[in-house]
């Protein structure tokens, strides 16, 4: 009787702490951006409601490099909230074809955002991608050990 009345008490327990959870639901976790020129700045918006029953905290958001740049709430998101998080991407010296993610841990557990852009390399910049690969002829003075 008494492992019964225990089994009941964590099943409510666990029932209860689910209820009083939070929940980031974004509009899109992933975009696809119309292609730029190199050298643009370019913004996308993420918005997310929290639609959990418990306050949304995001405790840390890091893009996944030094490119891109995310601006997000430092404060508690309340339940049926809407908010966003800004990320702001440098296209300067990055030609061609380029994914971004933004990892993010709260208390509703991590969230991953990610997004797309063809970037056109632009006039009097020469980029890696116009160039064919050249054989060096004279191999003297090293070796490819």
């Amino acid at each position: 009787m008494r492992n019964a009345l225990l089994l009941i008490g964590i099943v409510i327990g666990q029932f209860t702490w689910a209820q009083n959870r939070p929940e980031a639901t974004f509009i899109e976790k992933g975009k696809q951006l119309d292609e730029v020129k190199e050298g643009a700045i370019v913004r996308t918006v993420y918005y997310f409601t929290n639609t959990g029953n418990a306050d949304l905290l995001l405790n840390k958001v890091a893009p996944s490099c030094g490119c891109t740049v995310a601006e997000y709430p430092k404060y508690s998101i309340k339940p049926g909230a809407k908010d966003s998080i800004v990320a702001t991407f440098d296209t300067h010296d990055r030609p061609g074809y380029q994914a971004k993610g933004i990892n993010i841990e709260s208390n509703a557990g991590p969230i991953n955002l990610v997004f797309e852009i063809m970037v056109a390399p632009s006039e009097g910049i020469k980029s890696y991608l116009d160039e064919p690969y050249k054989s060096e002829e004279n191999h003297e003075g090293h070796n490819h050990n």
